[in-house]
């Protein structure tokens, strides 16, 4: 059950009484008049709304005048004639008729703020300053040879349905320019529409700003000065008495650290030394867009001459570093020389440069020709036995960079040099890193290597060898090759169908034949290959009289020795005929 409390009823009901009277009073306090001023065409006086039409004495007057002819209301804007009308709420206001044209006050929906602001221009146009600039702009215009048809706030510009009526009207030359003083703060949008207005007519607009600050914060100040690309904005200059106008304009410019910058300048101009932009209407002296565009250009420049500035010092900074290291390790490697002592240290400090500093190294006075003569033919002439180890280096040290086919000044080879020095005794391993150091055996040295200290045999075995390694590409099989000395002296036997390396007698190819088949059977695969490509085996079959070389080659079969491939790549460079 529910029990009605009359005293709650009550108080409920006088809650919403008062609510809706509360809403009713809100909506008669929030009422706002879109035209809150007029022109008095016959007084010449501007009326507010707000003050004549809150006050009932005045509103009646108003009202009765306007009825009796007594006053005729205009538009601050459009110049278009004005009612006094009544709202809904009996309360009076301006109003345009029915018909009316386009308005900024009547149809631009406005925030009370730019009305406010709009209204303040037109207030100001009634100012003493307002038509002093006016005035002496018109007349000094007037005095101008090249200027015409001076109008002083007395022309209308028409755009279907839209007029303006500017505060001085001109022609220069081919152009139609129009100057609107401005005494107080503007609203974009009435900026806007001036501006919009006047480019589609073909007319150049100049804003005459009397008291702008350019460098300023003020929402008008931001709003005026990104409408126009160019940064310009002109004033009256009343000091002399012929017509000139105050530019003041940004310029770029760079400062000390090459950062783009902005400024302002200002400068009395005579109207022949503005610029007019046809496709854009507007006016200027200082094209900040194309300046900016070039000091960026500048910019651009100056940062890659410093960076190449920055590069070229990372450069020295680096050879003078790279230089230092080089300079530090033929520092070691002089004393090695002098003291003979290993040359480990210089090469641990060579393996942890990097490839430029390498260069600089390969490149350093140690290593050059001293007197037309390379350093390796200097080291390997005047070397004593206590330089082995130097010498060792120099041949096993891939990062540094010697020519090894370089002939000395007076046109000998590496290996010719070697072998003349008396002082040197392991020619035979120096020759072999030589030959790795990718050396090509020449003609001439084999009357050397036949001077070596050696038997007849070795020496033969040696000349064998280097005249074979030309042959091999890769360097690093230089000591397989040497390694397998007999295996080569024999398929090279075979091969030259004369025996060379071993020291037997040209008859003696059975006693050969069984040599090579007992102590070098791990490789009899390669000796058989070689005996028959190159037409040994029949000759050994016939020569075999007593049938030794065929029991050793039957013994063979039977036990079946484990081959040894070890030098299968050695032999594709060697004698590649034997793997057809």
């Amino acid at each position: 059950m529910i029990v009605c409390n009359k005293k709650l009823v009550r108080f409920v009901y006088t809650l919403v009484s008062h609510n809706t009277k509360k809403r009713t009073s809100h909506k008669i306090m929030a009422f706002e008049r879109t035209i809150k001023e007029a022109f008095d065409k016959l007084s010449g006086e501007i009326l507010k709304a707000d003050e004549v039409f809150d006050d009932s004495k005045d509103a009646f007057l108003v009202r009765k005048q306007f009825h009796k002819d007594e006053i005729e209301l205009y538009c601050l804007e459009c110049q278009q004639k004005l009612n006094v009308s009544t709202s809904k709420y009996d309360r009076l206001h301006f109003k345009h008729n029915p018909n009316a044209d386009f308005c900024l006050l009547k149809d631009g929906k406005l925030s009370p703020d730019e009305s406010e602001k709009i209204y303040a221009i037109y207030r100001s146009k009634e100012s003493e300053r307002h038509k002093f600039l006016k005035n002496q702009i018109g007349k000094q215009l007037s005095l101008l040879g090249d200027v015409s048809n001076v109008q002083i706030d007395d022309k209308f510009i028409f755009d279907n349905n839209e007029k303006r009526k500017p505060d001085v009207y001109c022609k220069y030359l081919d152009k139609e320019i129009v100057f609107e003083i401005q005494l107080s703060d503007l609203s974009l949008r009435y900026i806007i529409s001036r501006h919009e207005f006047y480019q589609r007519k073909g007319i150049y607009l100049i804003w005459i700003l009397d008291n702008f600050n350019a460098e300023g914060k003020k929402q008008t100040e931001r709003d005026i000065k990104y409408l126009t690309e160019y940064q310009n904005f002109f004033k009256f200059d009343e000091q002399p008495e012929q017509f000139r106008l105050i530019c003041k304009y940004k310029f770029p410019f760079l400062n000390e650290r090459n950062r783009l910058m902005n400024k302002w300048k200002s400068k009395s101009l005579a109207l022949s030394q503005i610029k007019f932009d046809d496709e854009s209407k507007q006016a200027y002296y200082y094209d900040f867009h194309k300046k900016t565009t070039k000091k960026k250009e500048e910019q651009l420049k100056i940062e890659k001459e410093l960076e190449e500035q920055q590069i070229l010092a990372e450069k020295k900074r680096k050879k003078n570093d790279a230089t230092e290291k080089a300079n530090y390790i033929t520092g070691l490697l002089k004393e090695n020389w002098i003291k003979g002592q290993s040359c480990g240290f210089a090469k641990r400090e060579i393996e942890d440069l990097n490839d430029y500093e390498l260069k600089i190294l390969n490149e350093s006075n140690a290593f050059k020709p001293e007197n037309g003569q390379p350093k390796i033919h200097r080291w390997f002439k005047i070397a004593k036995e206590k330089h082995i180890y130097f010498l060792y280096f120099i041949l096993d040290c891939k990062q540094l960079t010697f020519d090894f086919n370089l002939k000395s000044i007076d046109n000998k080879t590496i290996i010719q040099t070697l072998i003349e020095n008396k002082e040197l005794h392991s020619k035979n391993y120096l020759i072999r890193q030589i030959l790795k150091n990718g050396y090509i055996f020449k003609e001439t040295d084999r009357v050397y290597i036949n001077q070596l200290p050696n038997k007849a045999k070795e020496n033969q075995a040696t000349e064998i060898l280097c005249e074979l390694s030309s042959k091999i590409w890769n360097k690093s099989l230089i000591d397989d090759l040497f390694e397998h000395q007999s295996l080569i002296c024999i398929i090279e036997s075979a091969k030259r169908n004369k025996i060379v390396g071993f020291g037997w007698k040209g008859n003696q190819w059975i006693a050969f034949a069984n040599n090579a088949i007992e102590f070098y059977s791990q490789y009899w695969e390669y000796i058989e290959l070689a005996f028959k490509h190159y037409g040994i085996w029949e000759r050994l079959i016939e020569l075999d009289f007593k049938g030794s070389f065929q029991k050793k080659l039957e013994n063979y079969y039977e036990t079946n020795p484990t081959q040894n491939f070890d030098c299968d790549i050695l032999f594709r460079y060697l004698y590649d005929e034997l793997s057809e």
